[in-house]
């Protein structure tokens, strides 16, 4: 049974087309660009509101967390760079804000924050680099071919296979295998599309343009973006740090949620990580 959330949280569209989750009440508005698998997901749903609700417990208090999936039925070759323009509309609705993305939210945030550096006060990427490593470029190819085919019980439990470490990769995996055998993302095309972005996606000409302080923070076992892209992250922002989650794999924020959500508002208030 979902408990629900301790924060007042609520969601709807934004003009109508722009899903959103919007979670607490604080002064200051946040941002979170959420990754790959939100496309696998049915939105704007209670369910996935009460979850969010509870992830982003420790920040409503300072901010208004808007978690804003992507539209359904995205183009072909559609990128992680039009994808910000449309982040870019969003926020500039909002007012501006900080600006964390997660996993492909986080290639997103990288364009956003680089060409709308205005709208940005801070930004936060999230287990995510200036592009996957070689191991994660094999493992979404795989992710592509699964859902072109439409082998979506496969896809489901492979993408939660390398996504977390320990006991939660063999516990969660066949529970993930068996909702993607009755249950097919509502737009599958926007799944290949959304693969496509992440294998083209390539930031190291635009990372040395990003002119606000930034965070790069992701797991030490993250099967996707291994230490060393992190690292090579941070040292082409300038100014950037890094946070590295020890033991977490790309899921870090779920399975470190307690260290992830403190080092995240440490930096959104300039104060030291740790």
């Amino acid at each position: 049974m979902i408990q629900p959330a301790t924060a007042p949280t609520d969601s709807g569209f934004i003009d109508g087309r722009v899903p959103y989750y919007r979670t607490g009440d604080g002064p200051q508005t946040l941002l979170f660009v959420p990754g790959l698998s939100e496309a696998f997901d049915r939105h704007p749903n209670w369910r996935l509101a009460q979850m969010l609700g509870r992830t982003y417990d420790g920040l409503t208090d300072d901010y208004t967390v808007w978690t804003v999936p992507r539209p359904d039925g995205m183009d072909p070759g559609t990128t992680t760079r039009d994808m910000a323009g449309t982040y870019a509309t969003v926020l500039d609705e909002l007012g501006g804000g900080h600006v964390v993305g997660y996993s492909m939210g986080g290639f997103v945030a990288q364009h956003l924050a680089a060409d709308y550096p205005e709208l940005v006060d801070r930004l936060v990427v999230g287990a995510a680099a200036d592009r996957l490593g070689e191991g994660g470029v094999s493992i979404v190819e795989a992710w592509r071919e699964l859902a072109e085919n439409g082998e979506w019980s496969r896809l489901y439990g492979s993408t939660t296979r390398h996504s977390y470490v320990g006991w939660r990769k063999s516990v969660y995996a066949p529970v993930a295998r068996a909702f993607g055998a009755v249950s097919a993302p509502p737009v599958p095309s926007d799944v290949v599309v959304s693969c496509d972005a992440c294998l083209e996606h390539d930031a190291s000409d635009v990372l040395g343009d990003i002119d606000v302080p930034t965070l790069v923070v992701g797991g030490s076992e993250d099967r996707l973006f291994p230490e060393s892209r992190l690292r090579a992250t941070k040292e082409a922002v300038p100014g950037a740090k890094l946070a590295l989650l020890r033991g977490a794999g790309h899921a870090a924020m779920d399975e470190h949620r307690g260290q992830f959500v403190d080092v995240v508002r440490r930096f959104l208030r300039d104060e030291p990580l740790r």
